[in-house]
């Protein structure tokens, strides 16, 4: 018998034997299919936008361009504190401002925290960022999250936002300056928009926000603007803890100093907490003065570090230490 033939009454035989067999040829259809979606979620990552869950289980839609940050996307470990604090602090019925939203991954677990007697604001003032974060936000049905497309900062009107290429987004700011990746290389802002700015003191009024639970601001080194067009909320302690990023970079377009950034906290009566990424505690109250010392003589250059400010600092505790 000619080979050709014998391999066909061999197939035959086989897919015979498959239709006598239910379970066995459940076991190859299964297999079949979960091949196939290999190779389908492979094509995706080679040529197109790919759909990934982060540790947080927040979805995110990663494009094309910007398959080589899934794992920084994935796992952010600097966010853990401020997640485990809203863990730990949000509840029905809470008010949270996201400040500098990027893409939404904060905007997304606030809201499951505050549910839907809470409300969620979502400031981004760059217009494409802000259509990707209004595309997290429908990915994980987190559509009470309110966008505002507006810069946030001490003077109500319109700003000028410098605009990195992607996936650099996330160091839009108000200021022109070169930041910097791993390699050391100089990455420079590609373009400029003019985008409405407003204050949080105006904001609150307009909305008759009475208390925020939770403000968190990463504007790449524009948070003490922030905080000076919120001196009425920060004057009667009306947000409760405001969690921000210190970035050597990021400052040096801004062209204050990080005492600078908490005095603006500690003129209202805000103490400032950091986290000790070595132990997981939060050290503090900082001294404005010494911390700045502190970060000057920090080993890793740029030195970058996250804290917890507020007027009550037992919404800090527990499980997190305050040493």
């Amino acid at each position: 018998m000619p080979v050709a033939d014998l391999a066909t009454r061999v197939v035959g035989q086989a897919k015979a034997s498959l239709r006598r067999h239910e379970r066995l040829r459940g076991g190859v259809v299964a297999a079949k299919d979960a091949a196939w979606q290999v190779r389908v979620a492979l094509g995706t990552a080679r040529h197109g936008a790919v759909v990934v869950e982060d540790e947080y289980g927040i979805t995110l839609l990663v494009p094309a361009d910007q398959r080589d940050r899934l794992r920084s996307l994935m796992r952010r470990p600097g966010d853990r504190p401020a997640f485990q604090l809203m863990d730990r602090m949000l509840g029905e019925g809470d008010v949270v401002l996201d400040v500098g939203a990027n893409l939404g991954v904060y905007s997304v677990h606030a809201q499951r925290h505050v549910g839907e007697s809470g409300q969620v604001f979502a400031f981004e003032a760059v217009p494409a960022t802000a259509d990707r974060l209004t595309q997290t936000l429908a990915l994980n049905r987190a559509t009470d999250v309110q966008v505002v497309r507006a810069a946030v900062t001490e003077t109500a009107g319109s700003a000028l936002m410098h605009v990195f290429d992607d996936p650099a987004c996330g160091w839009n700011s108000l200021g022109s300056h070169p930041m910097y990746g791993y390699d050391g290389a100089a990455v420079r802002p590609s373009a400029t928009v003019e985008v409405p700015a407003i204050t949080l003191d105006d904001f609150a009024a307009e909305h008759h926000l009475d208390r925020v639970a939770l403000c968190k601001v990463d504007v790449e080194g524009f948070e003490r603007h922030v905080f000076s067009g919120a001196r009425g909320l920060l004057a009667e302690h009306r947000i409760d803890v405001l969690c921000f990023e210190i970035s050597e970079d990021a400052l040096v377009g801004e062209g204050g100093t990080p005492a600078e950034v908490f005095d603006a906290l500690d003129t209202h009566g805000y103490l400032t907490y950091r986290h000790e990424e070595s132990d997981d505690t939060l050290v503090g109250p900082i001294d404005p003065t010494a911390e700045q010392r502190r970060l000057a003589t920090e080993p890793a250059r740029p030195y970058v570090a996250n804290y917890f400010s507020t007027a009550t600092p037992t919404l800090l505790l527990p499980p997190t230490a305050l040493v």
